[in-house]
């Protein structure tokens, strides 16, 4: 298998036969993004919860992967609450480390307004370097669920409105997707994750290549991703009517996500490459270590397909994020990025370059 996300014909043909059942307090069913699920009690609002990694030599991990867990729930329409985390960790780590790794979960929760539910760990020589993994919940409340459309999710199992709170019925895992003549935003910055989590792991490389106040602003940075309540409360005020799709941009970056975005509604998709917000930061520190900003993680930025664009844009910017226009879903299969007058076709997604990036480092290939 290639390196990177698992593939969704490999999901297809290996691991969705292996499904076979089904619970009615289950909402859905299980989907290749995976990223969120939800559990309805009889006399009990819906519980959603999510799962993130992040692995790497930085000390920071726990606070990209516990916003990254944040981020995914928020897509799906549903505030963060608490987190749990895990920690695997190679012999040769000093025990101080995980002090650091719990310190970068905590500044996450405090900016995404959750609390650490519980923390363990496991030390293993089977793992080369430290990964965390973060489990994040949060409530759908029943007198809240009539104002989450069905699908403002990608593919994800969740609860689809007040209806189906009250019934025992199993929505669809796909959801409504975006649709044909919807346009397509991005908040946020496209490889702003990525570019931070390599500060992280190679800061003292790059201050043989940077001026210290280049460094300084790029760490910065990380005040520019998005928080999860930012988001759904623009959602909110925009309506959540007018909003069919929101999807995080993680592994494989602003490409692989806009592939998956349309992949799962069957929908084309013309975009404008110069359009992609990227900050001045990324594409230095991508061209010194030759990666390809648009193929790296960004977490904490996101895609979302809207029926009322600039609505959207205005009040995302009035909160303090970033938003512009990508461009609109079409009707036929084709996914074209213009560029001038330069046209391309979306390729399927690609190994995420900071993935690539680590690997090359551990191994010295």
């Amino acid at each position: 298998m290639r390196e990177g996300k698992i593939s969704r014909t490999v999901w297809n043909r290996y691991i969705r036969k292996q499904l076979h059942r089904e619970r009615n307090e289950v909402l859905g069913t299980p989907s290749w993004t995976g990223t969120c699920s939800a559990i309805r009690g009889e006399a009990s609002d819906a519980f959603m919860w999510t799962e993130s990694s992040a692995s790497g030599t930085g000390t920071r991990i726990g606070y990209y992967a516990a916003m990254k867990a944040a981020g995914d729930l928020a897509a799906c329409g549903v505030r963060p609450l608490g987190v749990s985390v895990n920690f695997l960790l190679p012999p040769d780590i000093p025990e101080e480390l995980t002090g650091e790794l719990t310190a970068g979960v905590e500044e996450a929760c405090a900016r995404a307004d959750m609390q650490i539910t519980g923390v363990t760990g496991e030390v293993s020589r089977a793992v080369a370097c430290p990964i965390v993994s973060v489990t994040a919940a949060g409530f759908v409340e029943r007198e809240a669920a009539a104002a989450f459309r069905p699908a403002v999710r990608s593919g994800v199992s969740a609860i689809q409105d007040r209806a189906a709170a009250a019934q025992s019925v199993r929505p669809s895992a796909q959801g409504e997707g975006i649709r044909p003549g919807q346009e397509i935003l991005l908040c946020g910055y496209a490889g702003l994750e990525g570019t931070l989590r390599i500060l992280d792991e190679a800061g003292q490389e790059l201050s043989g290549r940077f001026v210290p106040t280049f460094l300084r602003k790029t760490a910065d940075l990380k005040q520019d991703i998005v928080i999860p309540g930012l988001l759904l409360e623009a959602c909110a005020e925009v309506g959540w009517n007018h909003i069919s799709a929101i999807r995080q941009i993680g592994s494989g970056g602003i490409f692989a996500a806009l592939w998956e975005m349309a992949e799962e509604s069957g929908s084309g998709l013309e975009l404008d490459l110069r359009a992609i917000s990227m900050k001045q930061e990324t594409v230095e520190i991508c061209e010194f270590f030759r990666l390809n900003p648009y193929q790296l993680t960004s977490a904490g930025s996101f895609l979302i397909a809207a029926d009322s664009a600039e609505r959207m844009i205005e009040v995302l910017e009035k909160a303090g994020a970033r938003a512009g226009r990508l461009g609109v879903a079409t009707a036929q299969k084709a996914r074209v990025i213009t560029s001038g007058e330069e046209i391309r076709y979306m390729d399927r997604p690609a190994p995420d370059e900071l993935l690539r990036w680590q690997d090359e480092r551990m191994t010295g290939s």
